[in-house]
C-alpha cells in the first residue's frame, strides 16, 4: 500500500483525527442540545398541573380532559430527547474507541493522528 491510499498512512491518520474530533467535540455538542431540551421538558412538567385544574365543583378528577394527553405527550417528548442524547453519546464513545483501534493497527496513521492532535489540540465539546 502506498501513502496515497485513503485507508492507510497519513491519509488514514487525518481521517482518524476527524473521527476523534467527531467523537470528542461534534457529537457531544449535539448530545448536549438534546439533553438540555429533555431537561427543559422535565422542568416544564413541574407545577403545570395547576393549568389544567377544573374550576367549580365538577365531579370526577380535578383536571380537565386535556391534562392526560399533555402528560403523555410530555413523557414521549422528554424520553425521545433523553434517549437521543444517550445514543449520540454512545456513538461518540464508539468513534473514539474505533479511532484508537485503527491507530494501533497502522503506525504511520497513528503518527499523523498524534501530530494533528498536537497541532490542533484536543477537541472539546461546546456544551456551554
Amino acid at each position: 500500500m502506498t501513502n496515497s491510499e485513503p485507508n492507510s498512512g497519513t491519509r488514514l491518520g487525518a481521517d482518524l483525527y476527524g473521527l476523534w474530533r467527531a467523537g470528542r467535540d461534534n457529537l457531544p455538542t449535539v448530545a448536549a442540545v438534546y439533553s438540555t431540551a429533555g431537561d427543559a421538558l422535565d422542568a416544564a412538567a413541574v407545577g403545570v398541573a395547576g393549568a389544567f385544574v377544573r374550576s367549580g365543583n365538577l365531579p370526577g378528577v380535578p383536571y380537565g380532559p386535556a391534562y392526560q394527553p399533555w402528560v403523555e405527550l410530555h413523557g414521549i417528548l422528554a424520553k425521545i430527547c433523553h434517549d437521543t442524547a444517550d445514543n449520540i453519546e454512545a456513538t461518540a464513545d464508539a468513534l473514539c474507541v474505533a479511532t484508537v483501534e485503527y491507530a494501533r493497527a497502522d503506525y504511520e496513521a497513528a503518527s499523523e493522528f498524534a501530530r494533528l492532535l498536537e497541532v490542533n489540540g484536543e477537541p472539546r465539546a461546546d456544551i456551554g
